[in-house]
């Protein structure tokens, strides 16, 4: 069988009261310098990371680099520029010094109009040098869109583990805001075509490969017939797993979405009942470890058609997303031929009433994907 180190086989996830538990200890036990990199937006948990840790206290700097994305005039998130504005004011109101907030502005559009928001948040951090100052890099996911995260992370991963392997031991967070009655009624207006992740698109679409197998996982959520097949346009895959939330909060939910895209995934796809990947809903990492065990036997079941190309795309949670950019992070590193397939929105509309506020069903989870931790577990084995 293909042999690939399963970098995050044991792992440390935190949440609800456990989560604030670990960072209060965390930051009262010696200075920590923290980086929180978070999204300017309406959401009503843009602040909620920032003002948590905050309010632990603790020494040390804590700094922020608010990512400024703009979907264009035309954008059906422009009618929120008032909620906007709040947050802004309740962020910058959370640090004493004004000077800790920073800007960086991340370009959605080219002057052709073309999408190019997964190159330039690939760019927001461009060398180790941008992070070694800090003990802890924590990114919050809760406001930012996905085609901003996902190189976001991938990247400051990527620097992360180059300092990591100069001696320099940087912790990497990666904090989501989950509350399901709240995504739902914030509502995708619009879709743009389908197309490959920055820095997960190398030796997809190669003419000299175009015969090799092509092997499709998407994360399935609610209400994503058109970006599924979109993507299923662009992938044109040879084997579909579909990866569906099981066990979940709800306990039919995989069950009603093999309902919702019954027709689409049989009769269209042709998908096999066999290829379904089930993963927990609320651990990133389990769903890491069921993709990866699926691809890894699929890549050698596959071996005599020529070299398995692997796309993944997730049209779920922002949590399950996390499990899957890790699947890829390490058969990328692992010089295997993987991509991130995603379709881009025009902006969002919220449905009445607006949320003002975090409700109290907001779940925070802290992904905890590099540092000190794996560090010791490294040196342990």
């Amino acid at each position: 069988m293909t042999e690939v180190a399963e970098r995050w086989g044991s792992y440390i996830l935190h949440e609800g009261d456990d989560l604030l538990r670990f960072w209060s200890t965390r930051l009262a036990n010696g200075p920590r310098d923290v980086l929180l990199v978070l999204g300017r937006g309406f959401d009503p948990r843009m602040c909620l990371v920032a003002e948590t840790l905050v309010r632990l206290g603790g020494e040390g700097r804590r700094e922020v680099l608010l990512l400024e994305f703009d979907e264009g005039p035309e954008s059906p998130s422009q009618a929120y520029a008032t909620m906007v504005a709040e947050n802004e004011r309740r962020l910058e109101a959370a640090f004493a010094a004004p000077a800790a907030v920073r800007r960086h502005a991340v370009q959605m559009v080219n002057a052709d109009r073309r999408r190019i928001s997964s190159r330039s948040a690939a760019l927001v951090f461009k060398t180790a040098n941008d992070l070694q100052t800090y003990t802890d890099v924590v990114i919050d996911v809760s406001a930012l869109p996905r085609s901003i995260y996902f190189p976001l992370i991938a990247k400051t991963l990527f620097l992360i583990d180059r300092l990591a392997a100069s001696g320099r031991i940087v912790n990497l967070h990666v904090f989501v805001g989950e509350d399901p009655s709240l995504d739902q009624r914030i509502v995708e207006i619009g879709i743009d075509e389908a197309e490959y992740v920055h820095q997960f698109r190398g030796g997809i679409d190669l003419e000299a490969t175009a015969t090799h197998p092509r092997l499709w996982l998407p994360l399935l959520g609610e209400g994503q017939e058109a970006k599924l097949q979109r993507i299923n346009d662009l992938v044109r895959p040879d084997e579909i797993c579909p990866v569906l939330p099981f066990p979940s909060t709800n306990p039919r939910r995989a069950d009603n979405l093999v309902l919702e895209y019954h027709r689409l995934l049989f009769d269209e796809f042709r998908v096999e009942p066999r290829n379904f990947i089930y993963a927990s809903e609320s651990n990133p990492f389990q769903v890491y470890r069921h993709m990866r065990r699926a691809i890894l036997q699929y890549v050698d079941a596959l071996d005599p058609l020529g070299h398995c190309k692997i796309v993944l795309s997730s049209l779920t949670s922002k949590v399950l997303s996390v499990g899957a950019l890790l699947v890829a992070y390490e058969l990328k590193e692992a010089k295997m031929t993987v991509g991130i397939a995603q379709v881009e929105v025009q902006g969002y509309e919220i449905q009445d009433p607006a949320p003002t506020q975090v409700s109290a069903p907001t779940r925070l989870v802290d992904i905890w994907i590099a540092g000190d931790c794996y560090a010791r577990s490294t040196r342990e084995n």
